[in-house]
């Protein structure tokens, strides 16, 4: 049994496990994971794009509005665990806050040399 220990010496906190996202992987070849922290400076976004591989993200700080095409935008808090499926374009991906940054995490799932995004010309 894994035990994390924290706070005062001797006192002990068992290990705690939160999913925070769940997911079936479609059929596809998998070669290579990469896992990004990316920082959105206030009021600042992402262009519209697209992945070639699944993307899995985590909300670390900051609040981030999202929106994939054809779907309702929603604001992601830190702890909010997001998917981005392949192929689909995301039309926004922004920090919802003008003054402090926003901070994710993304883990990319690519087969070998793919690039982990691509951006609408």
């Amino acid at each position: 049994m894994s035990v994390l220990l924290t706070g005062s010496a001797g006192a002990q906190t068992p290990l705690a496990r939160k999913t925070l996202l769940q997911q079936p992987l479609p059929a596809t070849t998998i070669e290579q994971v990469r896992m990004d922290q990316i920082t959105l400076g206030p009021g600042e976004g992402a262009p519209v794009h697209h992945h070639p591989g699944e993307v899995y993200g985590y909300i670390v700080s900051g609040e981030v509005i999202y929106q994939p095409a054809g779907e309702p935008a929603v604001t992601l808090h830190p702890g909010d665990a997001f998917r981005e499926m392949a192929g689909k374009e995301i039309t926004v991906f922004k920090n919802a806050q003008t003054d402090k940054p926003a901070t994710f995490v993304a883990v990319y799932l690519l087969k070998k040399d793919q690039p982990p995004i691509i951006i609408k010309k």
